[in-house]
């Protein structure tokens, strides 16, 4: 230990022993706790515990178990008993030989005295400092002792080896039933959807919860929050800390419901989760959803000359509507869906997405990857470009080379400021419909027999606003 370590460890010493100066009790075990947690790495603890007081005035209250990630400002404790609170400290010793040494400075210890390799009888005296060693003994003072030498009969009260918070408070005697509540970080949770497309169509759903907050969580009640939680928020004002905050409502079953603008997910058992832990837990299974694939394209309108786009495969996209009448109808906190597919005997791994968070009667629309026998072939017919407008013309060569009818959906779109108008020609009918998505969005839907091709003709012709000189 350099001199300026053992120095600070000195002072900080000193602090806390004052501290400890008082009477002092340690608030050991939690009888309730309630985790909320939020997308953004955060979650609020609520827990209750309870202490017997032997004495009543100014007294030391050790809170130990605090996570090390917690956020020290929104700390909020209400007591049961009328509790004079003059300040709280936040303290966490990691246990060493070296802190025990500087926490039994000037007080009696044992040492070993050897008469052989291998023989020792044990000795009382004061430890005076720790570099070098030196003990005081009657009117000696005794150096060459090794810190190895030096017995412990037990750990000193003031010794905190869990991160904890210290109370400086005056108290009334008797229980003592303690509420705290505190936001800490390095909790976090996500959704993953499993999606199995055979003759049921089902969907599950886990909530993956990810500890690693420095704290483990004994038999706790656990709530999951699915939306964005502004986090910059000011402090609490000391006053309003010993107020008391209401719980969140239960329920004896899975359950979700709206709550402040998000939506709450209640867990309708307690479970354990562990420091440095993932834990899963599942909170959807439903079945016979109604399900629509489709090979898709998405570009904007082609207005620019050039000759032909070379095949390009087709994206395969899963739609299904969040409503009771599909299967679902429940929202759906964002996360990652994994799709799966039955052939004859085995499930295999189609593909995968993610989907924001999604509430009733929204459609969801995820890409899992792309077709391998649906591609399209993009080449322009004519192009002409002047001051007022530009006119842009080709097909889209389309083939299915699969054994499988299949719906195709190609959507084209144009973003400008100058814009006066588009005029479109295209020979979508029979097996292909038209329709304008949105200003400047168009969809075409193609129904494409197995082993067949389209040619898909267009022609788009944009005015401008101002013209060009």
């Amino acid at each position: 230990m350099n001199a300026n370590h053992f120095k600070k460890s000195i002072v900080l010493l000193l602090l806390t022993s004052n501290l400890f100066s008082q009477e002092t009790s340690k608030i050991l075990h939690s009888k309730d706790i309630s985790i909320s947690i939020y997308n953004n790495n955060l979650a609020m603890i609520n827990e209750h515990r309870s202490i017997n007081l032997e004495k009543e005035g100014k007294q030391t209250l050790i809170y130990e178990g605090i996570p090390s990630s917690v956020i020290f400002e929104s700390i909020i404790p209400r007591f049961s008993k009328k509790t004079i609170l003059y300040s709280q400290n936040y303290h966490y010793d990691i246990l060493s030989l070296n802190k025990l040494l500087q926490k039994h400075i000037n007080k009696e210890i044992t040492y070993k005295v050897y008469s052989s390799a291998y023989t020792y009888k044990k000795e009382k005296a004061v430890l005076l400092s720790l570099n070098p060693i030196l003990l005081q003994k009657n009117n000696e003072i005794i150096s060459g002792i090794k810190n190895s030498d030096i017995i412990f009969d037990s750990l000193p009260k003031d010794l905190l080896t869990k991160p904890s918070l210290i109370w400086n408070t005056n108290s009334k005697k008797g229980l003592q039933n303690i509420e705290l509540n505190y936001l800490t970080r390095n909790i976090s949770w996500k959704s993953d959807y499993i999606l199995k497309l055979d003759k049921t169509n089902s969907l599950s759903a886990w909530i993956t919860i990810n500890n690693n907050s420095g704290k483990s969580y004994k038999n706790a009640n656990i709530y999951v929050i699915a939306g964005e939680v502004q986090t910059n928020a000011p402090k609490v004002n000391l006053q309003r800390r010993y107020k008391s905050m209401a719980l969140m409502e239960s329920s004896p079953v899975v359950s979700q419901k709206e709550f402040a603008g998000y939506h709450l997910y209640k867990i309708p058992f307690k479970e354990s989760i562990n420091n440095k832990e993932k834990k899963q837990i599942n909170f959807i299974n439903k079945d016979n959803l109604k399900i629509k694939t489709k090979a898709q394209s998405k570009n904007s309108i082609y207005f620019h000359a050039f000759n032909k786009i070379p095949s390009k495969k087709l994206s395969h996209i899963i739609e299904l509507n969040n409503t009771k009448n599909d299967g679902l109808g429940i929202p759906l906190p964002k996360g990652t869906i994994r799709v799966y597919k039955k052939d004859e005997t085995l499930s295999h791994f189609i593909g995968q997405s993610t989907i924001k968070h999604t509430s009733l009667d929204e459609k969801i629309s995820i890409n899992i990857g792309k077709f391998f026998d649906i591609s399209q072939e993009i080449k322009q017919t004519a192009f002409k470009r002047t001051k007022r407008y530009i006119k842009s013309s080709y097909i889209r060569k389309i083939e299915n080379k699969s054994n499988t009818k299949r719906s195709i959906e190609i959507r084209e779109q144009y973003n400008s400021s100058n814009i006066k108008d588009i005029e479109i020609e295209h020979n979508c009918k029979n097996n292909c419909s038209f329709k304008k998505d949105a200003l400047y969005s168009y969809i075409y839907t193609i129904e494409l027999p197995k082993k067949s091709t389209f040619n898909l003709e267009t022609q788009y012709e944009l005015t401008y606003q101002s013209s060009f000189n």
